[in-house]
């Protein structure tokens, strides 16, 4: 079956003399292996397209017996070239690219992801976005629109509002970065209030649950604005890998994300 699709380039590879495969990311059909054969000398069928982070629309077809993606023809939209020159930014897309790769998006939900990607992309390379914090907001955006949305409302263990067991008359008033006596446990998806002390959680402080809050609502568009203190950094870091560990089985080891 033959299709025309905008994609990103997310890997490339190169195979034999001049044949190179792709995994694109297609907005419509999630992340897709295809082979350009003749790719690295054709410069009128693939004109700018085959290389790691370009915008492109392509047309694919597949080989005879319908087993592998063949890649036709490519037309190149976006290269992002404010991105290929500063190497520091360079560095956080691999990120980006990696972990989409990883979380293997097929042609279900594929299309709010790949929003998500070219946003952040634009962001990053229009503004400053710091090196600690995007692959943490990255991450946690893209798990939580695969429909992994935690609950920050209630606690999980006794089903009441986990806000109204943060402080006690007899506690001092909590500040956005102390402890707040509120948990996460990622084995059960949400709070846990400090009544339900016997439920595994990790620590995090008021201010690290709203921030993990609006990271649920917020677009790219919002990341250069958040300036976070190291101790709630700490903690949104922690709970995020421990989060995608659990529900989508990958962490970041050696500069990959590894299967566990």
């Amino acid at each position: 079956m033959e299709f025309t699709e905008k994609a990103l380039v997310l890997k490339v590879g190169r195979f034999r003399e001049s044949d190179i495969w792709l995994r694109l990311f297609f907005a419509g059909r999630g992340v897709v292996t295809a082979f350009a054969f003749g790719g690295s000398r054709s410069t009128r069928r693939f004109c700018g397209c085959l290389d790691q982070l370009v915008l492109g629309t392509f047309r694919v077809g597949s080989n005879r017996r319908g087993t592998y993606k063949v890649l036709e023809e490519g037309t190149l939209l976006h290269a992002f070239p404010g991105l290929r020159s500063d190497p520091r930014k360079l560095g956080l897309v691999a990120h980006c690219l990696k972990f989409v790769e990883a979380v293997q998006i097929g042609s279900q939900g594929a299309r709010p992801v790949f929003d998500l990607l070219l946003e952040t992309l634009g962001v990053l390379e229009m503004s400053e976005v710091g090196a600690e914090l995007l692959p943490l907001l990255f991450k946690a955006k893209l798990t939580f629109e695969q429909g992994l949305k935690p609950d920050l409302t209630l606690c999980v263990r006794c089903g009441r509002p986990a806000w109204e067991h943060v402080c006690s008359d007899h506690e001092p008033q909590v500040t956005a970065t102390s402890g707040a006596g509120l948990g996460f446990s990622v084995e059960r998806g949400g709070l846990v209030c400090v009544n339900c002390c016997d439920v595994e959680a990790e620590p995090l402080s008021i201010g690290a649950v709203r921030t993990l809050e609006w990271i649920s609502s917020s677009r790219p568009a919002d990341w250069p604005r958040l300036a976070l203190e190291p101790e709630m950094r700490r903690q949104l870091g922690r709970v995020v890998d421990r989060f995608v560990a659990f529900h989508l089985g990958l962490r970041w080891e050696h500069g990959m994300y590894r299967k566990i």
